[in-house]
């Protein structure tokens, strides 16, 4: 009988062991989730960053020609 009862106390210790590693290795799954779409976030935010200043290294010299050429031509017209 306490071999028997010894077996039945290991097993529920190795059960109770396995959940909690089976635990522990979905919150470890979770937080390795949530780390990939943090960087994700950071990758899209750099991606827009990035976006704006070509748009305005692009853009501002094309303003700034417009702005030489509305100003020749009011200048020209007087």
């Amino acid at each position: 009988m306490a071999r028997n009862l010894r077996e039945v106390i290991a097993a529920v210790q190795a059960e109770r062991r396995a959940k909690i590693a089976a635990a522990y290795k979905q919150k470890l799954i979770a937080k390795k989730k949530e780390r990939r779409l943090e960087e994700a976030k950071r990758v899209i935010e750099l991606d827009r960053n990035l976006i704006v200043i070509a748009v305005l290294i692009i853009g501002l010299p094309i303003i700034a020609a417009l702005a030489a050429m509305l100003t020749v031509l009011a200048v020209g017209g007087h």
